[in-house]
């Protein structure tokens, strides 16, 4: 009886308490950090992971949005882990997203590319885009187009069509400043802005393999064609085709000047859509940039919007599921009709308004694509690039100052 009663006290000793047995430790929550350039954006984003919690009750998804300047001011130090890293996080196509990846500080996503058959899903040009020497870095989640968005009444009114080529452009700006009307709203606090402009007259006068070297250092500042570049710049100085005090203000806060007609037309991207008032969305039309050499085939500014996994992140798994539910045809569509921009994924339903699709045909006719300036360029580059642009459009600099200024600042990091 002794012998029976000290192994049934060693059972006792070894089962687990009342309801250990059935206790399973809590999944790890899935941290996404998002950038924002507006409370409309920020819905959407908000409303885009809801859907995917109700289609994946047991992830639990922490979430962060982030304002423009913050966000790339964090970025790093998350990458980095001087932060708590976030397990998917949002960014763009181009230099800066594969110099990340080329320091580690992106996890590769090519077995998930494969095992979803996105190859058959995206173009091989936006494979391209969102690859690292046939690595997939991230998702394609949207794109969008630059053009020159103009008040169609005002237009009406004035007896003026919009401007298809540089001639054209300077016809209509001294026509509309005749009649009191400032040619082009601008806010360039931020100061990318401005770098649309030296964008656009570079790829339209010096086309896109050209503007490619630039970006990439091989090329410098003070080459015959980026003065080239600045000279036709002045030429729309020279005429007062900006608004005056746009350094003191964001492009948001040029709008109300573009709807209110004290402006006719503003060079921005498809992301301004929801900041339309819906009373004003039929009567503002968007076109590509002005030709300005014939010869040169017609590149557009066509920025691409990514979602990554940091290589330190902690819930993969959730992470890879997160991508999946964005590269659906459902997912995209829906996301891209409320933002104005344009699904990457083939099969993926463009948004059927007018406004969505005149950007849409920008892209189509497009002969190639970069991404933007500060997209492009290291960041040691384009940071203080954007600021001479600035500057040489308040006429703090000349031509010679830009150009020099610009070459010092290459010669700095290349």
């Amino acid at each position: 009886m002794r012998a029976a009663a000290v192994r049934l006290l060693l059972v006792t000793l070894c089962l687990p308490l009342a309801g250990e047995a059935n206790v399973t430790p809590e999944p790890p929550p899935l941290k996404v950090v998002v950038m924002v350039s507006g409370g409309e954006q920020r819905e959407v984003y908000m409303e885009l992971l809801r859907r995917f919690e109700v289609e994946h009750p047991a992830i639990d998804v922490q979430h962060r949005e982030y304002e423009q300047e913050t966000y790339k001011a964090n970025l790093e130090q998350w990458l980095n882990g001087e932060e708590p890293v976030p397990d998917v996080m949002f960014w763009f196509a181009g230099h800066l997203m594969e110099d990340f990846y080329r320091k580690g500080l992106i996890r590769p996503i090519e077995d998930l590319w494969q095992a979803e058959n996105w190859d058959e899903a995206f173009s091989e040009g936006m494979r391209d885009i969102v690859s690292y020497r046939g690595q997939a870095m991230g998702l394609p989640i949207a794109y969008y187009h630059w053009g020159i968005y103009y008040h169609k009444p005002l237009f009406e009114e004035l007896g003026v069509s919009p401007p298809a080529t540089w001639d054209e452009l300077i016809r209509v700006g001294e026509v509309l400043n005749r009649k009191g009307i400032t040619p082009f709203a601008l806010g360039t606090r931020a100061h990318w802005p401005a770098a649309a402009w030296f964008d656009y007259l570079n790829l339209r006068l010096n086309g896109l393999r050209f503007h490619s070297r630039l970006m990439a250092g091989e090329v410098s500042y003070q080459h015959p064609d980026v003065r080239r570049v600045f000279e036709h710049w002045q030429q729309l100085l020279d005429r007062d085709f900006f608004m005056e005090g746009h350094t003191d203000r964001s492009w948001r806060a040029a709008l109300p000047f573009f709807y209110q007609k004290h402006a006719a037309m503003m060079l921005i991207g498809g992301f301004v859509k929801p900041q339309l008032p819906d009373t004003l969305k039929d009567s503002i039309g968007v076109i590509r940039f002005p030709v300005i050499n014939p010869d040169q085939p017609v590149y557009e500014n066509a920025p691409t919007d990514i979602f990554f996994v940091p290589s330190e992140a902690t819930n993969v798994d959730a992470a890879r599921q997160l991508l999946s539910f964005m590269a659906r045809a459902d997912t995209q569509s829906w996301f891209n009709e409320r933002l104005g921009t344009t699904p990457p994924r083939l099969g993926a339903k463009a948004s059927p308004d007018a406004l969505s699709q005149s950007g849409l045909a920008v892209l189509q006719q497009a002969d190639g694509f970069s991404q933007f300036f500060d997209r492009d360029t290291p960041r040691g580059l384009s940071s203080p690039a954007m600021v001479i642009f600035v500057d040489f459009m308040n006429g703090h600099l000349t031509i010679d100052e830009a150009l020099l200024a610009l070459e010092q600042a290459r010669q700095a990091v290349f």
